[in-house]
């Protein structure tokens, strides 16, 4: 597989932040993809920072990919899904004791998409049944950490 990647100053704390990747995981014997190996990823970010402060928003785009059932590859073929997050952190600065401190908070799954990611097959054979166990992609999250930082002045 190949994979590129940039991070492009738009403006002032303004960045463009681009990777791809393009895969071909496929068993020697059958050239059949392997289970859970995307064809493609992509990612599109945008992020700015401005003194003590950093603000992200990042799209990932997860190509098709199959999972397989026993014995079966490729049984089940998984469609491409997206997946938002987006971020804000302040950063104490200075000559505070606190210096260092990293204030982070962050929403996972911004849009609350429920994409099916996985696909574990009730029937041996490659046919979908209600008894299907599906993998969803997980619900919006939000999470607040601090990681304190401790600087005796100079």
């Amino acid at each position: 597989g190949v994979e590129a990647e940039s991070n492009i100053l738009l403006a002032y704390g303004f960045s463009l932040y681009l990777n791809g990747t393009l895969g071909s995981a496929k068993y020697q014997q059958t050239g059949l993809w392997v289970q859970n190996a995307p064809k493609n990823t992509e990612t599109v970010g945008f992020t700015y920072r401005v003194k003590s402060w950093d603000l992200g928003f990042f799209n990932k785009r997860i190509g098709p990919m199959y999972n397989d059932n026993g014995s079966t590859n490729q049984a089940v073929a998984i469609d491409p899904f997206n997946v938002t997050n987006l971020f804000l952190n302040y950063t104490v600065r200075g000559d505070s004791y606190l210096r260092g401190t990293k204030i982070r908070f962050g929403l996972n799954n911004l849009l609350d998409k429920h994409s099916i990611v996985g696909v574990n097959p009730a029937l041996a054979s490659s046919a979908t049944s209600p008894n299907d166990i599906l993998t969803l992609l997980p619900a919006r999250s939000v999470s607040l950490t601090v990681t304190f930082g401790y600087a005796p002045a100079r």
